[in-house]
């Protein structure tokens, strides 16, 4: 004898009415809560990915990156700069002058983008280090393989993981500098979302290529020695421009 077939609806009604009864009873309100929908993760559509952490490709990165990683182990410092090749060709005297009485050494590793420097930091430099600040430039490298959004993403998860590994270290970000090869545009575009990381505690921006500039926006003579990296003046600006910052920093 077949059995009466029951509408799907006269089930399902019953149920839905139940569940709204039983929110409403945990949550002690007349209006069942409903969560809010969770943040859409941002989307890279560009090959490369900032946000994977990946070694750097060049010959040099191994050793520079153990060296870093043996410092790390065997001496203590107070000032970390962190990043590619523009901050690795810092002259040593220059260095020296400026930051040697902050008891400070220089990470830079040149070639590096924002993916390979996260990749150093899961990879055993700055993982529970003691610095006091970590002056943080990188995302030039990222600039002709992502979009201004995209390095700004790449820039974020860096400072987050800097974050995670250093927690009591103050963060000096500073601005991409101004390039003979990336439109001035788009690296105003990745500067303006990435100073929206200042907290005007723990993390600081600051846009230190502005003095690179002469007042009409453009790139001034003698800054440059090709496309991207610094003269001695370029140097002698970055150094002005960051001093009081990292000295208020400092506490000092």
């Amino acid at each position: 004898m077949n059995q009466p077939v029951i509408p799907t609806r006269a089930v399902f009604v019953p149920l839905v009415a139940g569940v709204t009864a039983l929110a409403l009873f945990l949550t002690g309100s007349g209006q069942a809560e409903v969560s809010a929908p969770a943040a859409t993760p941002p989307v890279i559509k560009s090959a490369n990915d900032p946000t994977k952490p990946v070694p750097g490709g060049v010959r040099w990165f191994g050793r520079m990156h153990n060296d870093y990683v043996n410092q790390c182990k065997t001496r203590k410092f107070d000032v970390v700069f962190l990043g590619d090749s523009i901050t690795q060709m810092w002259p040593g005297d220059h260095f020296g002058k400026n930051f040697g009485k902050f008891n400070a050494v220089n990470f830079g590793i040149g070639g590096d983008r924002a993916e390979n420097v996260l990749w150093r930091m899961e990879n055993g430099e700055l993982q529970g280090t003691e610095q006091k600040v970590t002056v943080l430039l990188i995302g030039t490298n990222n600039q002709g393989m992502n979009t201004a959004e995209e390095v700004a993403i790449g820039v974020t998860a860096v400072v987050k993981k800097l974050q995670a590994n250093c927690p009591k270290t103050k963060i000096l970000l500073l601005g991409i500098f101004p390039s003979a090869g990336t439109a001035l545009e788009k690296t105003k575009t990745i500067n303006g979302i990435i100073a929206k990381l200042d907290d005007g505690k723990m993390i600081r921006y600051l846009d230190a290529g502005a003095k690179f500039l002469d007042a009409e926006g453009k790139i001034q003579p003698g800054i440059l020695s090709d496309a991207v990296h610094l003269q001695r003046k370029g140097y002698d600006l970055w150094a002005e421009a960051i001093l009081p910052l990292l000295t208020e920093m400092l506490g000092q």
